[in-house]
């Protein structure tokens, strides 16, 4: 199989991490929590040189990570995605706290995960992880063949997502980390929605949160 490849680019005043996923010499890449800009991405997918976009995958609904969303859906015609618990939080513009990053917005995933659902996008197994705590329908995507977690808000190196936004719970979150994340092999490379990537390993040492 071939080598799976992660790229990262930081956007948003949250300098919040959006990842582009795809395997060597693949058609087409699936693309992590687009930031506050859309059309940034697409000109990043164009200059990797790839014409199709699998699908927008939404770690949960807040600004920061869904800003660009809809705009690169109309420039690639991809779906975007999210967990089913958080459809209350994308389409309400309070919740989603969008109009700390400009204009509000609030809208609907054209599709809607469930836990352990499998998938498979541009040649990447994808399991989702339902992983409440940062909102009520925050997830990860396990690609276990890889040993990657893109993970969101729910872990950072050194650090954990926060709860004092709405549908946050610190009970949620410490349950999240402790029965989906740190269960995982130790080797595991967790790609977070801020900040540098981490292993589950160098997490259960060394995190103050945990």
């Amino acid at each position: 199989m071939a080598d799976l490849k992660v790229k990262r680019r930081v956007l948003s005043a949250c300098q919040t991490n959006c990842y582009y996923v795809y395997r060597e010499g693949a058609d087409d890449i699936v693309i992590i929590d687009p930031g506050s800009n859309g059309e940034i991405v697409y000109d990043d997918i164009k200059g990797l040189g790839f014409e199709k976009v699998a699908g927008i995958l939404l770690t949960h609904g807040h600004g920061d990570h869904t800003g660009g969303a809809r705009r690169l859906k109309e420039l690639s015609g991809a779906k975007i995605y999210a967990y089913e618990d958080e459809a209350e939080i994308l389409k309400d513009p309070e919740k989603n706290l969008s109009g700390w990053f400009g204009i509000a917005y609030g809208f609907d995933a054209d599709e809607y995960f469930h836990d352990k659902q499998t998938f498979t996008m541009a040649g990447v197994t994808f399991t989702v992880f339902y992983t409440p705590g940062h909102t009520k329908g925050g997830c990860c995507y396990y690609v276990e063949e890889d040993g990657v977690l893109f993970c969101g808000d729910t872990i950072f190196n050194g650090s954990v997502g926060r709860t004092d936004f709405y549908s946050g719970s610190i009970n949620e979150l410490a349950r999240s980390i402790r029965d989906r994340i740190l269960t995982l092999p130790d080797e595991t490379k967790l790609y977070s929605g801020h900040g540098d990537r981490t292993t589950v390993e160098y997490e259960r040492k060394y995190n103050p949160c945990l």
